[in-house]
Order: structure tokens, then sequence, then C-alpha cells
């Protein structure tokens, strides 16, 4: 009788309040295209409904008493949007919301519901259902049916349904999605991926938490990543392979380019119950090359095409090295005339081979014949909730590419990215290191108290190695023909269990992406081993500038960090005020929210600079020490080029949540000093000052000499006045280090002085400059306090185009030093930041005289007359621009 009132209601809820029965539209695409389906999904837990999927997906759906869900998203960020939980990044409020190892898996396991309508579907067409990604488990139902009649595991592995028959043409259509979170959810007890048992599924590790995170309450469950629809005719086309050969040695410089050669593959399916015959058609830049291709019912080939010869490509270069042009091929299947499916692909012209250096033993690569010093950063993902987005991975990347960085490295603690983060690589030269999921940490790579189970047993995790390389499949043929993709890594400091490791290097590369390096950890002897048979990574804490000329680390070490504290408006954006009083002093921290939040401490570098009373003197002194760190650190690195070293990756250059470590650009997506200082380091054409050696070196990264530069360098005291120079003509050999002069330690100077290098063109036109402050008294930096005031003349423009503006702001120094000065944005009306910002350079010293252009932009919605900048520097107050040329 229960069963029949609930149908008869189902039956007449069509005109009742709070029933989503018409549901969104969903116009069906073209073969080639695709529909979102992000708007218009409803959750609840699965324990209030009380209906399997085919009852719940029956009929009309009513959403009464059901949140509106954030799809792509988490269980979690659905309840974070209704208010249910406060914020977690801010203070201790993750402690607020209740720990899935506490409540139990029921907790956040949800029902994901989307009522839509479609558009007429034409014959023998194929509706598919797409999901990108859903963490753990899902059972998909759709008007009654369910639609994948063996239950999704895993959070990195695809998924395609052909829905064409379960669709209503004329009436509503609800999608039902049941979500549960991973099967070992883990206890967060401190460990790093807290006792380990989230490493049994095939999900991302730190979701337990590590030294630079708290918990990921729901550990991330939900439909994660995009879900689309897309259509076909009987013939799919799927999984194209784009590889370039660029032979020889080239450089970016030259106009006529050797012959480059494309050779390419696709997988052709037919979905259909008869044979079909056809075209296998590729387009590239107007010339068309077609196979024929029969496929019986259901068959799947790869079919590969013919090699073709490209003549004077344009090459795809990394960052600082060369341009970065994109080109497209169309790969479609043609049957009497017309298209059953297509996919397009953008790619760079660009190979990259690699070796063992046989000097240091450090893995070197070759782009397009040419080595490549490698400098970057590891990356763990935009947000630890997985609130992801193509705009995101533009700033984040964009990042990267402006601190002169040339590789990140995925790291394998979390999860491999998201296309949209490859496309941002590929458009700014940025090389991945990409690992798989695993960590050393949870994967047995030593004995762990914190662990529950033995070490021998992690070695064998995850338990579903099927499910493991089943993905890894997948997401190889989802990114691999991205040029900024560099080599495959297994896993994180130790490598995967043995038969997934096997498979990995024997099979599965070697068949779907042969052309790439694999190594089977991070600090594997085929990537990184020093003449002492050592390997390894770190260390990780804040280190003495001229630590980094000195300690000879790992030949490339793929982990090496130090601090990176932000600024205040930060800090008072995930903060207390209290706590903001409880500082750390002399690198000892007191208070739980400053620990809570990961605080790494500076030990005594920044008493160096003066007494610490309030949170803005603490952030005043932390970005000058950030800013020194990080390009005494490149710099260091960088001296011994392609000696000691062939590369570096700095732990980390970001973070996903509020931490208080290892970071150029905060959760917020504003930047610190770090970013500024690395950004200096790593110039491709650099003067720097040797803190060990006092000489003068110039440094080329780039595959290219330049010749007839010219170096000036310049002393000056803390009021402003020269008291030495030196000059000197040269030219900048390729991918090498000039040492050009000593710089004299003045005598009769107590405490802090400046020395300037200026790097000129062979025309007279300035390149760079690179200001130090240094000191006679060991490790004090106090007299900075003695500095004159300085008020440069600041001039500043902006111009808004829709809803994107371009900036420039023109410092030109008085008769004094005007130190570090800081750019920032706000809303001249609420006081608000305005994030993110990318700024051409900041925390600028001006010597006297000096002229100096910055170029900002950003997106804002904002009146041109409610933006205002602000101008922090140590030798003046602050000055606010709010009248805009």
């Amino acid at each position: 009788m229960k069963t029949q009132v609930r149908l008869l209601v189902m039956a007449v809820c069509l005109p009742l309040l709070g029933f989503a029965q018409n549901g969104v539209q969903v116009v069906l695409p073209e073969a080639g295209s695709k529909t979102l389906l992000h708007e218009g999904w409803f959750a609840r837990r699965a324990a209030e409904i009380g209906e399997d999927g085919n009852r719940l997906t029956s009929g009309c759906f009513d959403s009464s008493g059901w949140l509106q869900a954030k799809v792509p998203g988490t269980v979690l960020t659905t309840l974070l949007e209704n208010k249910l939980f406060p914020a977690p990044e801010f203070g201790l409020n993750n402690e607020k919301i209740p720990d899935i190892s506490a409540v139990g898996r029921d907790f956040y396991t949800y029902w994901f519901v989307r009522p839509f309508t479609v558009s007429s579907v034409n014959s023998g067409t194929h509706v598919w259902l797409n999901f990108r990604g859903i963490n753990y488990k899902a059972e998909i139902y759709l008007n009654g049916k369910r639609v994948n009649t063996t239950t999704h595991e895993g959070m990195f592995l695809r998924q395609t349904y052909d829905i064409t028959s379960y669709l209503k043409k004329d009436s509503v259509n609800v999608l039902g999605v049941l979500v549960f979170p991973p099967d070992h959810v883990g206890v967060p007890n401190g460990g790093q991926g807290g006792d380990g048992q989230i490493a049994r599924n095939c999900t991302m590790q730190y979701t337990p938490g590590w030294d630079w995170i708290q918990p990921v309450r729901d550990r991330n469950t939900g439909i994660w990543d995009e879900v689309s629809i897309t259509t076909t005719g009987d013939v799919c086309v799927d999984h194209p392979y784009v590889v370039t050969k660029v032979p020889g040695v080239r450089r970016p410089s030259d106009t006529k380019q050797a012959p480059a050669y494309l050779e390419t593959s696709v997988e052709v399916k037919n979905v259909s119950a008869q044979p079909k015959k056809g075209i296998l058609r590729m387009v590239y830049e107007g010339r068309k090359l077609e196979e024929p291709v029969s496929l019986q019912p259901y068959e799947t080939k790869t079919v590969e095409l013919d090699r073709q010869t490209l003549k004077n490509p344009s090459l795809w270069w990394p960052n600082g090295i060369g341009t970065q042009p994109l080109h497209q091929i169309s790969f479609s299947f043609v049957m009497d005339g017309e298209e059953t499916d297509i996919e397009n692909v953008r790619f760079g012209i660009r190979e990259i081979t690699t070796r063992k250096n046989p000097h240091n033993g450090g893995r070197e690569f070759y782009v397009n014949g040419q080595p490549v010093f490698m400098t970057g950063g590891n990356y763990i993902d935009s947000d630890w909730l997985l609130r992801l987005s193509p705009e995101r991975y533009e700033h984040d990347v964009r990042f990267h590419a402006e601190m002169n960085l040339r590789m990140i490295r995925v790291w394998g603690g979390a999860l491999l990215e998201r296309p949209e983060f490859y496309e941002a690589c590929d458009r700014y030269g940025i090389l991945v290191f990409q690992d798989l999921w695993g960590s050393g940490d949870c994967n047995g790579a030593w004995e762990d108290l914190t662990k529950l189970d033995s070490r021998e047993r992690r070695w064998e995790y995850p338990d579903n190695h099927a499910l493991f390389l089943a993905s890894a499949e997948d997401q190889i043929k989802m990114i691999r023909n991205h040029p900024s993709l560099c080599f495959w890594c297994g896993a994180n400091e130790w490598p995967l269990a043995k038969d997934i490791d096997q498979a990995l290097q024997e099979d599965i590369l070697p068949r779907l992406d042969p052309n790439r390096l694999f190594a089977r950890y991070s600090t594997d002897s085929t990537f990184t081993r020093n003449l002492l048979g050592d390997n390894g990574d770190g260390p990780y804490g804040i280190q003495e500038p001229e630590w980094f000329f000195t300690f000879r680390s790992h030949p490339f070490n793929p982990e090496v960090g130090s601090v990176g504290s932000p600024e205040v408006e930060s800090f008072r954006a995930f903060m207390p005020e209290k706590d903001l009083k409880e500082f750390p002093r002399n690198g000892r921290t007191r208070n739980l929210n400053w620990r809570y939040h990961k605080d790494l401490g500076y030990g005594d570098h920044l008493e160096r600079y003066g007494e610490l009373h309030t949170i803005e003197d603490y952030c005043k002194y932390a970005q000058v020490v950030n800013y020194d760190q990080y390009r005494s650190f490149m710099e260091g690195w960088a001296s011994h080029m392609w000696d000691w070293y062939t590369g570096v990756l700095i732990w980390k250059t970001q973070n996903p949540w509020t931490a208080l470590r290892g970071q150029m650009y905060d959760w917020f997506l504003d930047v610190n000093a770090s970013l500024y200082g690395t950004r200096k380091g790593c110039e491709p054409i650099h003067p720097f000052y040797n803190l060990i050696t006092k000489k003068v070196t110039l440094l080329n990264t780039t595959v290219e000499e330049k010749k007839g530069l010219v170096v000036k360098a310049q002393l000056f005291t803390r009021d402003g006045k020269e008291c030495w120079k030196e000059e000197k003509t040269c030219d900048a050999s390729a991918n090498g280090l000039n040492d050009l002069f000593e710089v004299p330690q003045p005598e009769a100077i107590k405490g802090v002085y400046f020395l300037k290098l200026t790097l000129l063109d062979a025309e007279g036109k300035q390149l760079t400059d690179n200001i130090y402050w240094l000191t006679t008294t060991p490790e004090d930096y106090r007299t900075l306090a003695e500095l004159p005031v300085s008020r440069p003349d600041i001039q500043a423009s902006l111009v808004k185009n829709e809803n994107t503006y371009k900036g420039k702001i023109n410092f030109t120094g008085d008769s004094r030093i005007s130190f570090f000065n800081r750019i920032k944005l706000f809303d001249k009306e609420t006081g608000e930041r305005i994030l993110p910002v990318h700024y051409s350079d900041n925390y600028v010293t001006l010597m006297p005289g000096d002229k100096r252009c910055i170029c900002f932009d950003f997106c804002s919605e904002l009146p041109k007359e409610r933006i205002q900048m602000v101008v922090e520097s140590w030798t003046q107050d602050k000055v606010v621009i709010d009248d805009w040329k």
C-alpha cells in the first residue's frame, strides 16, 4: 500500500511547487562538440531518501528538501555552498566539520539528481553521457533504468555511456548518480596521509592530511570533474595520438627550419550491431589524408596514418627559450559523405629527448636538440576541495611562467590534473613532470608508526591493481598529446607495487606513449643519482643565503623547499585578529592557529631586520626574507649549472589551501615576494652576485649566445651615494656562466649597503637590473631602518576593455634609495583586494634616479573609479592612487 501511495503522488506531482518538473533543456551538440551538464543539479544524503535509483529517477522528481548541488564539485562543496558548515579555510573552522572517519561513510554518501529535457534525436544518432571524474564509487540511473551495470570505481577513470535508448524525447528526463566515498577513508592521525589507509584506494592520498594541509573531511567524495553530453553516429573516433619528430639541433631564432615529421594514429569503434565501412580522414593546415576502414560489429581498431613531412615548421619551445606556437589537427570518420564523429587535437611541434649527465648523474632534457636547464616547482592542485576551473588553471600556470620557471611537477599524492591545466602549460611553455598516484609516505618507503599497516603490506597498495592500471591507461590517453608533457613518473619517492611498476614499464607506456621517459619514482636513480651513489630530495626549511651556493645537493633535486609566508591581507582573510597578535618569535610557534595552518618558521631570520611588534612587522620582514631566500636559492643552484646540477624543483610553489609554507602565491591567488625573488633569480639572461666567490657572474640559460652585452656594477651607501663601480663588455655563452669581476666589501660602511647590477644590450638598452642589500655586520640588517625617506614620482594609467584591465605604473626615483615598493590593488568602496593581479614586477627597489615601468593586468567588473592602487615601501608612508590617467 505504501508503494502504491508513493507512485500515486509521483504521478500527480507535475503541477506542484517544489518539483523540478521542467528540468533544464539540454541542446544536443553536433558530432565533435559537447554540451556541459553542470547546472540544475540537486543533492541529498542517500540515507534520507529511502528510494532505490530505479524508483528515484522514474516519473517526475520532487526537489523539496534537496540541496542545490555543486557539479562539478564534491559533497563538501555542496554543503559549504548551502551554508551548512563554515568556510574550512578560515581559522579552526575545519574542526567544525565532521570527519568521515568519525561519522562513517554514510554521512557523505549522496545522491546527485539532474532533471533535463532534450531536443529530438535524429535516427542513427548515439547520445553519450560522459563523466570525467567521480570519486569514488557511483551507480548511475536514468529514467528508472540503471545505466552502468557495473558500479563505477576509482577517482581518475573516465566513464562514457550510450544513453540513447534511455532518453525521453517528449518529457522530462531524470538522471540520478549515487556517489559513495572511498572504501578506505583512513584516520587523520597526523601522519602523511593519516594512517595510510587512503592509499588502498585509487584516489588522491593527501586528503587525510599532510604536513602542509589539514584533512579534507569528505575525502573529496563527489562528481568532481566535468559532466557532458556528446553525440556520434555509428562509428566513434577516440584517443588520437599525435607525435612530432624534430631531428637535429635547432635554434629558436632561425627563420628557416629543416623539416619536422608528424606521426598520427587514432582509434575507431563501431558501436552498432552491423558492419560498417567508411573513411578515416585527417585534416591539418589544408592538407587532407584519408584511409579506408572496415569494422565488424562492435569492433575497435587503431589506425596508423602515413607519416607527414612538415616543411619549415614553427617549433614549440619551453618558457624563456622560444615561443609556443600551437597547431590543430582533426580526425573524423566519414560514411556516405557524413561525419559520424570528429576529434580535434591541439599540439606543438617539438621533440624531447633525454640522457643522464655523465659528469654529475642528473637527468638532462633536450628540446629540439637543445639542453634545457630545468628550474621549476612542485604543484599540488589548485584547490584542496577540487574547485577547479580553466580560469584558475590559467592563473596558476601563468604565475609559474612569470617566475621564469620551465617545469611544473604534478605531485603524486594528489591527482593527475585536468586537460585545461595542460592546455595552459602548452600556451606558457611550462614542461610537466607528471607523477601517477602514489607517495612513499603511504606506500611504504620507510617504517612509520602513524601507519596502520606494515611496510610490507603498504608496498602492495592499492588493493585493486587492475583498476590502477586501467586508470593509468585512460589518463595517459587523455593528456599524451600535450607538448608540455615532458615525462612520466610512477610515484613520489618510492616505486609502485611491483606488478604495477612492471606493467607501466613493459606494456602500458611502451604501447601508449613510447616517446616519453618513464621514471619509476621521483628519486629513482634513473632520474637523479650523484657520483657518491646518493639519490633523494630535500631539505625543506629556511637556509642561510650562502648555503645555496655551497651545499652540494642531488644533481636534479625534485624537491627542495623553504618558507613562503603570505602578505598581511591574506593573514586577515583566514586567521582571527587575536591569533595574529601571537605570531612566531625566533621561529617558535606557540599559537594553535599558526600550527594548524602549518607554519614552517623563519628561525631568527626576521629578527635580523628588527623587532617584531605587530603582524605588520612580521609580514614586512617576512617578505624581504622571502625575496632574498628564493633569489639566492635559484642563483645558488644556477652557479653550478651542468657542473653539479641539471635542474631543481622548488617544494612548493603554491598551496591548495591557506597554509603558511612553501608558496609564491597563496590560496587567494595573492602574490608574495617569493614569486619575485624567484622571478629575478631565474631570468634567462641574468647578472648575479655570487655570495661565496664575491664575483659578478653572467648567467645565460637560453640556448643561444648573446653577444656584446654590458654588465655594470655599483655599490651604494644607505644615503644613496655611489662608492664603487665597475663595468665590463662580454658575451653570454649559450647555457653557460661567465665570471666577470670581484666586488669589494666597502671598509667605511658599518651595516647595510647596496649592490646594483645592470645588464645592457649592445645598443645600450637596459635589459634588467638586480639589486642586493648586503651587510658588513653578518646576519644583521637592522640598519635598513636608517634609510632616509625617499619619495619617487609615481604615475599610473589604467585602461579597461570589457572586463579586462591593463595598467602601467611608472616610478622615477629621487636622490635617495626607495626600498622594497610593494604594489597592490583594492576596491575603493569595500576595501577588498582585487585578485588575482599579474604584475611584470613587484617589491621593487629603486636606486637614486632609477626609472621603472611596471605593467599589470586583471579581470574585474568594477568600474574604473573604484580601482585603487596602494604602494607600500620601507622608505616612505604608503601612497594611494585612484586618479588614473
